[in-house]
């Protein structure tokens, strides 16, 4: 390549203003980007950016590059310099085709033809603009926007006026490449009975967005913003979904009206935004190069202005718009503002709803920005597309606000989760009225999911605790909790707790679940698993029901003697339920039950049987019993112990595999006289042992599934000689789940 001319020679100072040079314009932005607006003369087809970090020799690295169409062009430049310092030139080219470049962003490189247009000319043809779609809004569609264009064309600083084809809004193209939009009316119910607006609306369901392999964990940030740009007469469902948000711990900001400035500061680099939810209209335009944009409109004025609003103006990261009901034409921010300004953490999540604001151009920007996943409409959408919002908001956080309620409430799902539940349900389709002679279905959501940091929750969420067998390499008891909980995050950034005790975590994996080895006293109340970033997040809390049963074992022998085995039995587990989708009926699986070691029990025995003449037999004495983890395995000979397991069936309110087994000594004294007269006495242990499978088999134990009150019970069993009963008492279990119990 041969340079035709060489534009600018500067030091790069990154920390201080640069200094004022003649011909190309040069400056520091407010993104602090060294920024280089140079004419390129007609004739030339590129220019290059270079730098070099002296001028003893060392070679030109060329940094940005644009190609034009050969006619008279300005181009500018924007050059992250943080730290950097050099020299930098600008050259140009006759070639169509430039040189590789280091820096292959278009977002840093902005071309305009011809004589620049004043801002003021601009809002001025707007301005006149808004008063003919006034005067015309009575025609037919076709004729509307016949005469808007030919009106628009007619002006001598527009060089084309055209139709968008995805919203059907007027392009305006003025003679130095800015291009402002003429919307049409915002869709309201009202518009029922009218005739759809020329629009193709290109629809983008099939592809449903993006897909992710990725698993997402909470968000990196808990800021939120919740903000509305609509006139009054729209709902407006951002403080709701912001009430929401921070009841659930996040910190909301929520803004009725929307400025550039307040855009510009909800997502800032070094503090981004976890989440985000935005009401606004969607304006289709078409670009220079004829593709499709979208931008979204604010609804500030242009009779308010800022210093950065002409820089973001020259830019593209700004545009005018106007529509019938606007005295003065409203900003509105592009894909490369969004690029540029808005920053998003990790796994965060984006609601936007605006018309047409799920088209690449916009969920692609999103996403670029950071957004873990981001939703909008795929076409135009009405004065009723925040209900189908509410409802992912209110899935995703567990708030039970938003129809369809269940009960039991609900607890918090993955965004997975939500968006299938949306879909299966068509609950993703704006049930805003349709056009009079509608040639599609309504809007559809789209979800955008970022590749490698993709959305998942914004609460840890348990489905249901379920118990796990020992092993040989874990000879104890186990509990697995399965739900939504992202990667593990390390032991330092998350807890499980139980009755407020913290749990050992054994195990976490995104897909699984939580293994936590349960104590050998266990806590009563519920499981909760906390998250902690920067900030704390908490699961909804399910309670683990325990029932503390007196079992009485009582065996009454010949004569006055009788044994006795008070026996103090405890066994739990989760039964409220779970649910894998919203509105799903909750499922009861069979609740598998071991002992640990807070059984106890005691034996006394008494009496004296005569068994003949001179001849007795007598019990006395006792003993204590304990219990041990079901799961430490053992010698298996059950001696001065208590052992119980079990299995629950919830719905049907019944423990057909209940099975108590205890073991104990007592003293046994035999007497007698022998055919001399003399007295002897042995005395010798006795055993006293507990199998309740006889006593339960043709009548186990049984529950209210609604209070989970044990029925009591008295078992009997009739031998020769003796008489066993087993008996126990009703009883209130605690924790108990309720409907306000989420599942």
């Amino acid at each position: 390549m041969n340079p035709f001319r060489l534009l600018l020679l500067l030091l790069l100072l990154a920390t201080a203003p640069l200094p004022a040079a003649s011909g190309p314009d040069c400056r520091l932005d407010s993104l602090g980007r060294f920024a280089v607006t140079a004419e390129v003369p007609a004739g030339q087809r590129h220019a290059i950016l270079e730098l070099s970090s002296d001028l003893s020799g060392a070679p030109w690295r060329k940094m940005l590059a644009c190609a034009t169409d050969g006619t008279a062009a300005r181009v500018t430049f924007r050059l992250p310099v943080a730290g950097v310092r050099g020299f930098a030139r600008v050259v140009t080219g006759p070639e169509a085709q430039p040189p590789p470049v280091e820096l292959d962003d278009p977002d840093l490189v902005t071309t305009a033809y011809g004589d620049p247009v004043p801002e003021a000319v601009k809002i001025q043809f707007l301005t006149a603009a808004g008063g003919k779609m006034r005067e015309w809004k009575s025609l037919p569609w076709e004729e509307y926007l016949a005469h808007l264009i030919a009106w628009a064309k007619a002006s001598p600083e527009v060089a084309e006026a055209e139709i968008s084809g995805v919203a059907g809004n007027v392009s305006i193209h003025f003679t130095d490449g800015d291009i402002c939009v003429l919307l049409n009316r915002p869709r309201s119910s009202a518009d029922a009975g009218l005739p759809q607006p020329p629009a193709t609306g290109v629809s983008l369901v099939a592809g449903r967005g993006t897909k992710s392999i990725a698993i997402g964990s909470l968000p990196g940030s808990n800021r939120a913003v919740t903000a509305f740009s609509l006139e009054s007469k729209f709902p407006n469902s951002a403080p709701t979904i912001g009430g929401w948000l921070s009841s659930r711990g996040y910190e909301v900001a929520n803004f009725g009206t929307t400025s550039v400035q307040q855009v510009i500061g909800w997502a800032p680099r070094g503090n981004p935004l976890g989440a985000l939810f935005w009401h606004a209209h969607g304006c289709s335009y078409k670009k220079a190069d004829g593709t499709e944009g979208i931008g979204i409109i604010t609804r500030e004025s242009t009779g308010v202005t800022h210093p950065v609003y002409g820089e973001m103006r020259e830019n593209g990261e700004l545009m005018l718009a106007i529509d019938e009901g606007d005295p003065l034409p409203v900003y509105g921010i592009t894909s490369k503002f969004i690029r540029q300004r808005m920053h998003f953490a990790p796994h965060s999540v984006v609601v936007l709803d605006a018309c047409c604001g799920a088209h690449p151009d916009l969920g692609n920007a999103f996403i670029a920005a950071g957004a873990g996943t981001f939703v909008s409409w795929d076409w135009l959408s009405g004065d009723m597309s925040g209900t189908p919002c509410l409802k992912i908001f209110d899935r995703l956080l567990g708030t039970n606000s938003e129809p369809p309620i269940s009960v039991p409430a609900e607890r918090s799902f993955a965004i997975g989760t939500v968006q299938a539940w949306m879909t299966l349900n068509h609950y993703d389709e704006d049930p805003s009225p349709h056009y009079k002679d509608q040639t599609r279905s309504n809007a559809k959501l789209v979800w955008y999911h970022h590749p490698s940091q993709p959305a998942n929750i914004l609460l840890p969420s348990v489905m249901r605790v379920l118990a796990e067998a020992g092993d040989d390499a874990e000879p104890f008891s186990k509990y697995l909790i399965e739900g939504d909980f992202g990667p593990d995050p390390g032991s330092s950034k998350r807890s499980v707790l139980w009755g407020g005790q913290d749990m050992n975590v054994l195990r976490w994996d995104p897909l699984d679940g939580i293994t936590i080895r349960v104590p050998a006293h266990p806590p009563r109340g519920d499981i909760q698993v906390v998250l902690s970033k920067d900030y704390y997040s908490y699961s909804n809390k399910v309670p683990m029901t325990e029932w503390q049963v007196p079992f009485t074992y009582e065996v009454v022998g010949q004569g006055s003697l009788g044994a006795r085995m008070d026996l103090n039995v405890r066994f739990r587990g989760d039964i409220h339920g779970s649910r894998g989708m919203p509105e799903m009926e909750p499922q009861y699986l069979p609740v598998v039950f071991t002992n640990m070691a807070d059984c106890t029990g005691s034996i006394t025995a008494g009496g004296t049987w005569h068994v003949s003449q001179g001849n007795s037999l007598s019990w006395s004495g006792g003993s204590t019993l304990t219990s041990r983890d079901w799961n430490a395995g053992g010698t298996g000979v059950l001696d001065q112990s208590v052992m119980s397991n079990g299995v629950l069936l919830v719905k049907a309110g019944t423990a057909p595999l209940f099975s108590l087994q205890a073991s104990g000594r007592f003293t046994e004294t035999e007497r007698w006289i022998d055919d001399n007269g003399g007295v002897h006495e042995q005395v010798r242990e006795s055993v006293l042992g507990l199998d309740s499978v006889p006593f339960l088999l043709s009548q186990p134990l049984s529950f209210n599934p609604a209070t989970g009150r044990l029925a009591s019970g008295n078992r009997s069993i009739w031998g020769d000689t003796e008489t066993a009963v087993l008996s126990w008492p009703a009883v209130t279990p605690a924790p108990m789940p309720t409907d306000a119990t989420p599942r």
